[in-house]
């Protein structure tokens, strides 16, 4: 009896073995995917910047006869060094190097350029309201076009170039459309929700049902999101799908939900907007209101409101009247609340209101609520 008990124990032992082994094999293979994965991404960032600087010593500087020499030396958080010779006057650079600079990157760059100065931003594309707010804050740039903002003591270069060559449109994939980020914005607030049957995601994402597959298989081609099995998908890299959902969310899906810009009946009733009685589950404040509300670190100049009420409604109960220079902007709300927090807009959709303005102190406060009520949900 007791030889019996032991071989079954030892049979056990080895199957718990073989087991440990097979374990540890995977744990390998995994590991070494993941090394693979992370160093194919920085040999293609690496030759993306070296590209980048190639083009704006070889191509755009010489171009003007400006005289550069690039430096790559260790310092935390900068990609390197630009020397600027230029007229008998030299300048240095520190450098920050980006594909394209979009408003959730902008801290960042401030906080660079407060420790390192001058500083200078190369990018492939610069949208306008970003150009603009890098000059407000003595921040120079380079861009792929020609295009070259220099304002030191020892330099002033100012060129619009013409050269769209450089440019490269961003191409976005079969999830980041108008319908997949709507679902993509579903699974960033309740991650399970990814794995619900298409016609429970097609009802609470608001989009049609054939969507669905697209929006999956898009997650996956990009690496958002990865089969666990057969009935199972898991989101991946989610700080870097949510900075694509906002850049994207502003560019391409908010733009079809403005209702219109209005203003208050009366002006004096701006500066007592948290009065108003929003019907919550049908109406929110978004932006600089949302910003408010969340961290009482920003007094609003502009007010935004998501909502599905209609136009009349508006007018009649919030008393707001249409103006197109108003300082009240409204769009069509496109979630569905379950269980709406006050009157206000989930943290996600605040987030990426206050980047989209350019406006510093929109910017920290849009920081403050990513730390505060985002970062750890991801």
């Amino acid at each position: 009896m007791r030889s019996g008990l032991l071989l079954v124990i030892l049979s056990i032992r080895e199957k718990s073995k073989s087991i440990l082994r097979l374990l540890f094999a995977f744990h390998k293979i995994v590991q070494y995917i993941c090394l693979f994965t992370l160093r194919e991404h920085l040999i293609k960032l690496n030759k993306m910047e070296d590209n980048l600087i190639y083009t704006v010593i070889n191509e755009i500087l010489r171009e003007h006869k400006i005289n550069a020499l690039w430096e790559k030396p260790f310092i935390p958080n900068i990609d390197g060094v630009l020397n600027i010779d230029y007229r008998g006057h030299n300048q240095r650079f520190y450098v920050d190097i980006k594909k394209d600079l979009r408003e959730f990157q902008l801290h960042q760059i401030f906080n660079l350029a407060e420790d390192f100065k001058p500083f200078l931003v190369i990018a492939e594309n610069l949208f306008p309201k970003i150009k603009d707010t890098l000059a407000e804050h003595g921040i120079a740039y380079i861009e792929m076009n020609g295009n070259i903002n220099i304002e030191t003591e020892n330099l002033l270069i100012k060129i619009e170039g013409k050269r769209n060559k450089y440019l490269h449109t961003e191409k976005y994939g079969r999830a980041f459309t108008k319908a997949g980020l709507k679902a993509i914005f579903l699974f960033l607030t309740n991650e399970n929700e990814i794995n619900d049957t298409y016609r429970e995601i097609a009802r609470n994402a608001g989009i049609a049902i054939g969507n669905v597959r697209l929006i999956h298989e898009g997650l996956i081609e990009e690496g958002y999101a990865l089969r666990v099995n057969e009935k199972e998908l898991k989101l991946t890299n989610r700080k870097e799908l949510l900075q694509k959902w906002v850049t994207t969310y502003t560019e391409k899906l908010k733009p079809t939900l403005y209702i219109g810009n209005f203003r208050f009946n009366n002006p004096n009733e701006f500066i007592k907007w948290k009065d108003l009685n929003l019907e919550r589950t049908l109406t929110q404040w978004g932006g600089e209101g949302a910003g408010h509300i969340y961290t009482d670190y920003l007094q609003p100049e502009v007010l935004t409101l998501y909502t599905n009420e209609k136009k009349a409604n508006l007018i009649k109960e919030y008393r707001l009247l249409p103006d197109p220079d108003g300082n009240v902007i409204v769009y069509e709300k496109f979630w569905k609340d379950k269980k709406p927090f006050k009157n206000i807009v989930p943290p996600i959709v605040a987030y990426a209101d206050l980047l989209a303005t350019g406006n510093r102190r929109c910017i920290e406060t849009a920081q403050k609520i990513y730390e505060q009520l985002i970062k750890n949900t991801l």
